[in-house]
């Protein structure tokens, strides 16, 4: 109703009652008539007048404006009733049994039932018209801050019985208008350009057809000046300003052109760092953890990290609540600026309680043992951090929200709240994947990580491909000791047909087992150890190479090993550093592995097998990493074993081959066949090496068009280099083969997906490259 129609309403009211009304009196009842779904109780909290008042003709218009004013009615009237009752008959406005939204795509359903809800356009309130007016409005407001200025909105009301309606609104959204063109108006000391590189809209290249940075936002366009300001602030520019922002668009609502007036003012040199307040750490700590360069530029970003270092160092001394405020002292003439970091520590706390909510499937001391922060002690910031870490990596667990909430009536105490949400751990998987190398791979796999929610280890596993056959069975306890010692075991029984990966062609059967112990050296290192027994018997081939068989082929092929069965036992020790910030697809930390193995005086073969593995993660910006990997190892034959194989064959010296080293393919160096690189056998087939050497540098980023799906999906620029060899003798750097090439990996619903295309850079006639190559798998 508008406001004309709404005055002509109360002055029709007015005069019709007017004869009834002509003389005051003393209302001596009120009486309410046509109500249906509103009570009376609610009526007479809005009527401005009680038994008892003096009531008189001009009084009349109060009451209608009053109850108007609720936007519960229709239609209100006054009267006087024959026993001076005042009487007053309504007519409701209907109710809003339902309401639909159709046709928004760009916006979700529960963004706009806000908006709605806002203006009282929600399921069960009365329908007013005014609220309804105001619809399409606020709706049109919502679209225009995606920059869908193409929307229109219509709106139907299907009365229903019982005074109620049905309200549908169909919109149409149309094509988001697009930026034509982004302007930057003020700017002296920058190009546009390089000013421009700090803004995600802007207008698109025809090739980047999956980009959405030409759809304006209002959000985003904040979040671009933000980062304007921030480009500013970083070097120097303390009174730099956004004047005004222009948001332009066609008459055909098609095209929008922004433009962004700035004044960048004076670049300001930092004279000075000094700091006040509660001087609770001393200046040597302080002074390590500044950012802030004395003589250099002001940059906001480091003043922002400084304070934000001295206030995770106060709370790891339990200062929870603790504040640093950045004051800079500006001398306008010299444009020079002192900063002063005041430190406000506030009141030292204790942890009383940590709690653990939505562990459902795993007990308590499981994740209670992971916890680096004890209750009853201080507050420590750092430990707060690495025991959610901790819980973060537990196979068990998907996500953790922690929580830091104040004791009441209790200021020195805080409580800390775990809000977990647990993942299923453990997987009964059939598979079926496929790998150039080993071809069509079938497996059946029963892993428990969390088993019957203790924590403990099981797993049980078969894999069968044209390669191999295998079978495996572990169990680990990590918590075998309360110091988070480590305890477990293993078995295994293998056949390998290196026939079918075109190697060295020969048959291995093997079983065996072990029991290892770990124990964590800091919190980042770990260290184990392993005792294992193993079974290996060699088998020739009609086309096995001479060294296997022992039948000179005009060559020098060794003894031979066919039909020879050896017992090895070993110790694995081993030392782990681990900093990654996680273990799939990480962006940052690094990762460190050294390996031995002792194959000990008594077994049929002795030697020892040293190996290292290192991963670098370095993230360049939000979206890439780099990422610089290696791996070496060599095996070294002594006492007997030694003395019986070296110096007589021409294919290896001390170690029998069948223990060597393999390289290339998809997971070492990609643009060669896989185990194709190194030393050859009478059949030029490959037959490893007691050394080997793999590496590489990589740049990792989300697919352009999926960068939400960054932690299943990821592609890469890479460069691969490696190979193997006879012996450490026989290295050199310039027969490391090399490639670069493109990669894709993705963790799919139906399990890993590799591919990757790669160019050999220096490979030579005898070498077997393979381009492209993948390995699938698939689990159902």
């Amino acid at each position: 109703m508008t406001i004309t129609q709404r005055c002509t309403s109360l002055a029709l009211a007015a005069l019709l009652l007017l004869p009834s009304l002509a003389q005051a009196f003393e209302i001596t009842d009120i009486r309410v008539e046509g109500l249906r779904t509103i009570s009376p109780g609610t009526v007479f909290t809005y009527i401005p007048y009680e038994v008892g008042d003096d009531f008189q003709a001009g009084d009349s218009t109060r009451v209608v404006e009053a109850l108007y004013d609720t936007g519960f009615f229709e239609d209100v009237q006054v009267g006087r009733g024959p026993d001076d009752a005042l009487l007053i008959r309504l007519q409701e406005r209907p109710t809003i049994t339902a309401l639909e939204v159709n046709g928004n795509e760009k916006v979700e359903t529960e963004k706009l039932q806000e908006a709605l809800k806002s203006i009282g356009l929600v399921q069960g309130r009365v329908l007013d018209q005014r609220a309804l007016d105001k619809m399409q409005t606020e709706l049109q407001r919502v679209y225009y801050s995606l920059g869908q200025y193409g929307v229109q909105i219509e709106t139907e009301v299907e009365e229903l019985e019982d005074n109620r309606v049905f309200v549908n609104i169909d919109i149409y959204e149309g094509k988001p208008a697009s930026i034509r063109r982004v302007r930057i108006i003020g700017n002296e000391d920058f190009d546009e350009d390089e000013l421009l590189d700090q803004f995600e809209l802007g207008p698109v290249s025809w090739w980047r057809f999956w980009s959405s940075a030409d759809q304006y936002s209002k959000q985003k366009l904040s979040a671009d000046i933000e980062r304007l300001r921030s480009f500013y602030l970083d070097r120097g520019y303390l009174k730099f300003s956004v004047d005004s922002t222009q948001v332009t668009i066609t008459p055909d609502k098609k095209d929008i052109e922004v433009v962004v007036n700035i004044t960048e003012g004076e670049r300001y040199t930092v004279t000075d760092v000094t700091y006040s307040g509660n001087m609770l750490l001393n200046e040597e700590t302080l002074e390590e953890l500044t950012q802030v360069e004395v003589g250099e530029y002001f940059n906001r970003r480091q003043v922002v990290d400084t304070s934000d270092a001295i206030g995770r160092r106060m709370g790891d001394y339990g200062y929870a609540f603790a504040r640093v405020e950045p004051r800079p002292d500006i001398d306008e003439a010299e444009k020079t600026v002192v900063v002063d970091f005041n430190l406000e520590p506030g009141r030292r706390v204790s942890v009383r309680e940590i709690e653990f909510k939505g562990n459902y499937n795993t007990n308590e001391v499981v994740y209670r043992r992971e916890m680096r922060q004890m209750e009853g002690s201080w507050y420590a910031g750092d430990k707060l951090d690495r025991s959610k870490q901790r819980l973060e990596r537990l196979p068990s667990v998907q996500n953790v929200e922690q929580e830091i909430k104040p004791v009441p009536e209790a200021p020195d105490q805080v409580d800390i709240e775990y809000d977990i949400t647990e993942q299923l751990s453990g997987s009964l998987t059939a598979g079926v994947g496929f790998s150039q190398a080993e071809g069509v791979l079938f497996n059946v796999g029963l892993n428990q990580p969390n088993f019957l929610g203790t924590g403990k280890e099981v797993g049980f596993n078969v894999e069968r491909s044209s390669y191999r056959e295998y079978y495996q069975f572990n169990y680990r306890d990590p918590y075998f000791t309360v110091n988070g010692v480590s305890q477990g075991f293993g078995l295994f029984y293998q056949k390998q047909d290196g026939t079918e990966l075109s190697l060295s062609r020969y048959l291995v059967d093997s079983y065996g087992g072990n029991i290892n112990f770990g124990v964590p050296l800091s919190e980042l290192t770990y260290a184990s150890i392993a005792f294992g027994v193993e079974s290996q018997e060699i088998k020739a081939t009609t086309r096995s190479p001479s060294w296997v068989t022992g039948e000179e082929d005009g060559d020098q092929p060794g003894p031979g090993f066919d039909g020879e069965q050896y017992f090895t036992y070993t110790i694995r020790p081993s030392w782990r550093y681990d900093s990654r910030n996680r273990h799939m697809f990480p962006t940052a930390g690094q990762y460190h592995r050294l390996s031995a193995t002792l194959a000990v005086p008594g077994s049929d073969l002795t030697y020892v097998k040293g190996e290292y593995d290192g991963e670098f993660y370095l993230p360049l910006t939000d979206l890439f990493t780099l990422q610089a990997h290696g791996n070496v190892g060599q095996i070294k034959a002594y006492g007997d074993t030694q003395n019986d194989y070296s110096g007589v064959s021409q294919y290896y010296d001390g170690v029998p081959p069948f223990l060597n080293y393999f390289t290339g393919g998809i997971r070492s160096v990609r643009g060669y066949e896989d185990y194709s690189l190194g030393p050859r056998d009478n059949n030029d087939d490959p037959m490893g090496g007691t050394f080997k050497l793999n590496g590489g540098l990589a740049i990792y980023s989300p697919l352009p068009f999926l960068t939400e799906q960054r932690d299943s999906v990821r592609m890469s620029l890479f460069w691969d280099v490696g190979n193997a060899y006879r012996d450490l003798e026989n290295f050199e750097a310039d027969s490391l083969r090399q490639s670069v090439g493109v990669g894709l990996s993705w963790i799919s619903p139906v399990g890993p997906l590799m591919f990757s295309f790669a160019q050999p850079l220096n490979d030579e006639p005898e070498d077997r490259t393979q381009s492209f190559q993948f390995s699938i798998g698939a689990s159902f």
